[in-house]
C-alpha cells in the first residue's frame, strides 16, 4: 500500500504541475498565435517528461494491483477459515482484516478526482484543436509527418526570409529556396484571393504557428486521453477489491462482536466446572495442543503458524535471554578491572539489576535485527515484534528502578516487580504462541495463584524497605492478579489476560512518569533554586512568598509538574488500553469500548473518552489558571515596588485578590462551557431549567447572593489579605477573602469566619490600610517626688534601641511622631505617665513587650522608683473580746 500510495502521489502531482498556460488579448491575431504556439510547446515539452515517468511506474502500479488482489484472497482464506474456539487464532486473522481494510481506505487513490480533472483538460485540448482548425484556411487533420522539428525549420526560414537574410548564410535549412517558393506561391494566391473575394485568410506565418498548435494539441490531447484509459481500467480493478474487502471487514466486524460478547459477557467455563470434568478438559486440552504444535498432519507442507516452531521461537528466546544475562555478567566482570566505578559499592548494590537493564538491551536490539532480516516470515516477524514490546517495557521498568532509588531500595524494588514481570511474559507467551482456549482455562488459574502467592510474600519482606511509590505499585499489582484470578475462576480467563497486560502497559507508563517527575524534583533542587536564589539577588526589594512568585524562571519546571505529566497520567490509561487489545488484537474492541457512551440521556452523553479529555483538560485550565494569576501577581508587585518610595512592597500591600478570582471565574468559566460542548448538553435545555429555577432559587439563596455580592465589594479594595482588623473585639489577620465569608487568623490563632454581609454592616478597623501604623500606649507609674522630666529623657532613651527598620525597610516606630511621654494622671500612689507611639501593626505585641522591658529595666537603673498600690490591713480581735466579757 505504501507503494502504491507513492505512485498516487506521482500522478497527483504530474497533474498538479501541469502548466498553467493561457493566453490573452495580444496585439493583433499573428501574435496571440506566436505565443499560444510557444506556451503549448512547453507544455509538451514538460507534460512529455512525466508522461514517460509515469509509464515506467505503470508496471510497477499494475503488479501492485497484483499483490493487493493476492492479499485479498490470502486474507479471506484465512477469515473464513478460523475457529470459534482458538481465539487467538481467530482474533489476529479479525485484525489483520481490519487494518487492511483501513489502510486501503486511507490509501485508496482518488481516481475519482483525477479522472474528473483529465476530462476537463480532454475537453479543454478538444475544444482547442477544434478552434485552431476552424482558422481560415480552415483543416480537416494535420499529416503525420509534420512534426516540431519541421515547424520549427519553417518558422526559422520564414523569419529569415522576412528579414532579408542572404539565402546562403551559414546554419541555412538546404530546402529553404523550396520552402520559400511554396510560401511565395502562397502569399500571392492569398493576396490575389483577399484583394478580389475580400476573404480572411491567416498570413503564412500565422499558418506555420497554427500548424504548430495543432500539432502539440493533438499531442497533449493524447496524452491525457492514454493516461485516463489507463486510469479508468485500475479503478475498476481496485473497485472490486475494495467491494472484496469491505465485505470481508463487514464479516469481521459481526465476529468481533462474536468475540467481545465471548470474552466480556459469556466468558468460558468456570474453573470449578473444568475440575468436576478435568478429566475430559485435560483430553480437550490435549488434543487442541496436538493439532495446534504437532507436525503428524502436515508432512509434505511447513506452516508458518503450525507445529513446532512456534514453540521452537518461544524457547529459542528463553536460551536467548539466558545467553544474554551471561554476557552480561562477563562484560561487567571484564570492566570492573578497568573502570573504577564498577568496583564501587554503589554498584555492587546495583549490579544484578544493572545486568538485566543490559540484558534487556542486548535482546531488544538483537529483536530488531531479526524483525528486519524475517521480512517476509510473518510469524517470526509477529513474535519479535511482540517480544520486542515487552523487552522495551522491561527496559523502561529496570532504568525507572535504577534512576529513582538508592543502591539499598534497588534490589528490594525488584524483588516487589518480579512476580508481576514474570507473569506479564507468560502472558505474552501466550498470544505469540496461540495458546489455545481449552489450555489456558486449565492453566491460566493455577499460574495466577502461584504468581500471587508469591508477590504477596515478596510484598511482606521487602515491602518496608522498599519506597512508598514501589510499594504502593505492588499493592496495586496484587490487586490486579487477585481480580485477574476471580475472573478467571468465574470462567472470563481472556477478559483476565487482557487486564493483566494492561496493567503491565500501565505499571511501564507509570514507571517512565514517576522516573521523570524525579528527575524534574532534581531539576528542581539543583538548578532552579540556585534561579531563584538568583533572581532574589538581582531584585532585592523582591521579598513575595507567594506561589507562583518566581514564574519567570520556574515556568518550565511549573509546566512539567503541573500540566505535562498530569496529562501524560491521564492519557496513559486509554493509551495502555489501546496498547494491551493491540497485544490480543483487540484494538477494533477497544475502540468501540473507549467512545462507548455507558450513560446515554437526552442532556448527557458519557463515555470513557469524553472522560479521559476532561480530566486532561482540567490539568490544562488549572495550570493556565495559575500562570494568569502568576503573572499578573508579578507585574503588580513589580508596579507596586517602582512606585512606592522605599523600594519594598509587603504582599498585603498589592490587592490581589479580586484580580484572582476574576481570573478563576474566566478560565474555570472557560473549561466549564468547553466540558458543556465536550458532553453535547444542549444549552437551551440549560437556559429552560435556569430560568424556571431562577424565582425559587433567588429567594432561597438571598443570604448566598447577598455574602457574593458583599464579598465583592470587599475584595475592591475594603479588605485585602494580609490587613490586620479589629470587629466586635476580635483582632486577627484577613487570611482569606471568598464569595461567601472572610477568614480571619486570630491572635491566639485560631480562625474566625465572618459572613461578609455581616462584616460589611459593621464598623471594623482596618488598622493596615492606611500606613500600617496603629497608636500603642504604655502606661508608667513613678513615685511622688519624682522629676517627670527627668524620667521622660530616661524612657525615650531606653526606647531608642527600638527604632529602626524591619525587614522590608520601614521603621518600627513612625518617625513623624516620635515617642511622646504624657503625664496623664496623679493616682493614689504614682504619678501616672503614658508613653505613645505610633508601631507597625504586625510588630505591636513584639514590640510591647520588648519596650515594657526597656522602660522597666532603665527607670531600676536609674534608682526611679515604680510604686505600687499598698494597702493596710487592721485584724480586731473580738473573740478575744467577747471572752473578757463573759469573765467580768
Amino acid at each position: 500500500m505504501k507503494r502504491i500510495s507513492r505512485i498516487i502521489i506521482v500522478i497527483v502531482a504530474m497533474m498538479a504541475a501541469t502548466p498553467a498556460w493561457a493566453v490573452f488579448n495580444e496585439r493583433n491575431l499573428a501574435q496571440t498565435l506566436q505565443v499560444l504556439r510557444y506556451e503549448l510547446c512547453k507544455a509538451y515539452s514538460e507534460m512529455e517528461a512525466r508522461h514517460q515517468a509515469f509509464e515506467k511506474r505503470d508496471e510497477v502500479q499494475h503488479q501492485e494491483l497484483v499483490r493487493l488482489i493476492h492479499d485479498c484472497n490470502e486474507l479471506s482464506l484465512m477469515l473464513y477459515s478460523q475457529k470459534q474456539d482458538f481465539t487467538f487464532d481467530l482474533t489476529y486473522a479479525l485484525q489483520q482484516v481490519t487494518d487492511h481494510y483501513h489502510n486501503f481506505s486511507q490509501n485508496r487513490v482518488p481516481y475519482d478526482n483525477i479522472i474528473s480533472f483529465l476530462d476537463v483538460e480532454i475537453e479543454r485540448y478538444d475544444r482547442l484543436l477544434g478552434a485552431l482548425k476552424l482558422l481560415p484556411p480552415e483543416l480537416v487533420e494535420v499529416p503525420d509527418s509534420l512534426g516540431p522539428k519541421l515547424l520549427d525549420s519553417l518558422t526559422m526560414s520564414l523569419h529569415t526570409h522576412l528579414h532579408g537574410n542572404h539565402p546562403h548564410a551559414e546554419g541555412e535549412d538546404p530546402h529553404q529556396d523550396e520552402i520559400m517558393e511554396m510560401i511565395g506561391a502562397d502569399e500571392h494566391d492569398e493576396e490575389d484571393e483577399d484583394h478580389h473575394h475580400g476573404s480572411f485568410n491567416l498570413d503564412s506565418l500565422s499558418l506555420i504557428a497554427r500548424d504548430s498548435c495543432i500539432f502539440y494539441t493533438e499531442k497533449l490531447f493524447n496524452m491525457y486521453s492514454e493516461l485516463r484509459e489507463h486510469l479508468v481500467e485500475d479503478n475498476e480493478l481496485y473497485e472490486t477489491t475494495n467491494k472484496r474487502l469491505k465485505d470481508a471487514y463487514e464479516y469481521a466486524q459481526g465476529r468481533y462482536k462474536l468475540v467481545q460478547k465471548k470474552i466480556f459477557i459469556d466468558g468460558q467455563n468456570n474453573y470449578w466446572k473444568v475440575l468436576r470434568n478435568f478429566s475430559r478438559s485435560l483430553s480437550q486440552a490435549s488434543t487442541d495442543f496436538e493439532d495446534k504444535y504437532a507436525d503428524s498432519f502436515l508432512n509434505d507442507v511447513k506452516s508458518e503458524w503450525r507445529g513446532p516452531r512456534v514453540l521452537g521461537f518461544s524457547l529459542n528466546m528463553l536460551v536467548f535471554l539466558l545467553f544474554a544475562i551471561l554476557v552480561s555478567y562477563v562484560v561487567i566482570a571484564l570492566l570492573k578491572r578497568k573502570v573504577r566505578y564498577f568496583g564501587t559499592e554503589s554498584f555492587q548494590k546495583r549490579e544484578f539489576t544493572i545486568n538485566l537493564l543490559v540484558s534487556a538491551v542486548m535482546i531488544s536490539l538483537t529483536l530488531v535485527i531479526i524483525r528486519q532480516a524475517v521480512n517476509g516470515l510473518h510469524f517470526f516477524r509477529m513474535a519479535s515484534g511482540l517480544l520486542l514490546e515487552f523487552t522495551l517495557l522491561m527496559v523502561a521498568i529496570l532504568a525507572s528502578i535504577l534512576i529513582r532509588n538508592s543502591g539499598k531500595q534497588v534490589n528490594s524494588s525488584l524483588r516487589l516487580y518480579a512476580p508481576v514481570l514474570l507473569m506479564g511474559l507468560i502472558v505474552i507467551s501466550f498470544r505469540i504462541i496461540f495458546i489455545p482456549n481449552s489450555l489456558i482455562n486449565l492453566i491460566y488459574s493455577p499460574l495466577l495463584l502461584f504468581f500471587g502467592v508469591w508477590g504477596q510474600v515478596s510484598l511482606r519482606r521487602y515491602g518496608k524497605v522498599s519506597p512508598k511509590v514501589d510499594r504502593i505499585f505492588a499493592i496495586v499489582s496484587q490487586i490486579v492478579t487477585l481480580v485477574t484470578l476471580l475472573a478467571a475462576l468465574l470462567g472470563y480467563s481472556l477478559m483476565g489476560l487482557q487486564l493483566y497486560i494492561w496493567w503491565i502497559f500501565q505499571l511501564t507508563i507509570l514507571q517512565i512518569i514517576m522516573a521523570c517527575k524525579y528527575l524534574i524534583h532534581r531539576y528542581r533542587h539543583s538548578k532552579v533554586e540556585k534561579m531563584i536564589r538568583a533572581y532574589r539577588m538581582k531584585h532585592p526589594s523582591y521579598k513575595s512568598k507567594t506561589e507562583g512568585a518566581f514564574i519567570q524562571v520556574t515556568w518550565l519546571y511549573d509546566l512539567l509538574d503541573m500540566a505535562i505529566l498530569p496529562v501524560l497520567i491521564v492519557a496513559s490509561f486509554p493509551g495502555c488500553l489501546y496498547m494491551a487489545s493491540k497485544v490480543f488484537d483487540l484494538t477494533e474492541v477497544c475502540m468501540n469500548a473507549f467512545s462507548y457512551a455507558f450513560f446515554n440521556y437526552d442532556y448527557l452523553h458519557l463515555s470513557m473518552s469524553k472522560i479521559v479529555i476532561a480530566s486532561g483538560l482540567f490539568f490544562v485550565f488549572k495550570y493556565l489558571s495559575y500562570v494568569l494569576k502568576s503573572s499578573y501577581g508579578v507585574y503588580k508587585m513589580h508596579r507596586a515596588i517602582q512606585m512606592s518610595g522605599t523600594g519594598f512592597v509587603r504582599e498585603n500591600e498589592v490587592n490581589l485578590t479580586l484580580p484572582n478570582n476574576v481570573i478563576g471565574i474566566v478560565v474555570w468559566g472557560a473549561y466549564a462551557i468547553v466540558i458543556v460542548s465536550l458532553l453535547s448538553i444542549p444549552t437551551d435545555k440549560i437556559s429552560v431549567i435556569v430560568a424556571g429555577l431562577a424565582a425559587g432559587l433567588g429567594f432561597a439563596l438571598k443570604d448566598i447572593l447577598n455574602n457574593f455580592f458583599y464579598g465583592v465589594q470587599l475584595m475592591s479594595g475594603r479588605l485585602r489579605v494580609g490587613d490586620t482588623i479589629e470587629c466586635d473585639g476580635v483582632r486577627g489577620t484577613v487570611d482569606n477573602i471568598s464569595y461567601q465569608t472572610t477568614q480571619i487568623i486570630g491572635v491566639d490563632g485560631s480562625l474566625i469566619a465572618f459572613p461578609n454581609s455581616t462584616l460589611f454592616a459593621k464598623t471594623f478597623k482596618n488598622l493596615t490600610k492606611s500606613d500600617s501604623y496603629e497608636c500603642v500606649s504604655l502606661p508608667v507609674g513613678v513615685a511622688y517626688g519624682t522629676d517627670v522630666e527627668y524620667a521622660r529623657k530616661v524612657i525615650i532613651k531606653a526606647l531608642a534601641p527600638l527604632r529602626k527598620e524591619d525587614k522590608f525597610g520601614r521603621m518600627m516606630i513612625k518617625e513623624s511622631f516620635g515617642i511622646q511621654v504624657l503625664l496623664i494622671n496623679f493616682g493614689d500612689s504614682s504619678v501616672d505617665l503614658l508613653v505613645k507611639q505610633f508601631v507597625l501593626v504586625e510588630q505591636r505585641n513584639a514590640y510591647i513587650a520588648k519596650a515594657n522591658e526597656l522602660i522597666y529595666k532603665a527607670l531600676n537603673e536609674k534608682n526611679i522608683e515604680i510604686p505600687f498600690p499598698q494597702v493596710d490591713v487592721n485584724f480586731k480581735n473580738t473573740l478575744q473580746s467577747e471572752q473578757k466579757n463573759n469573765i467580768d
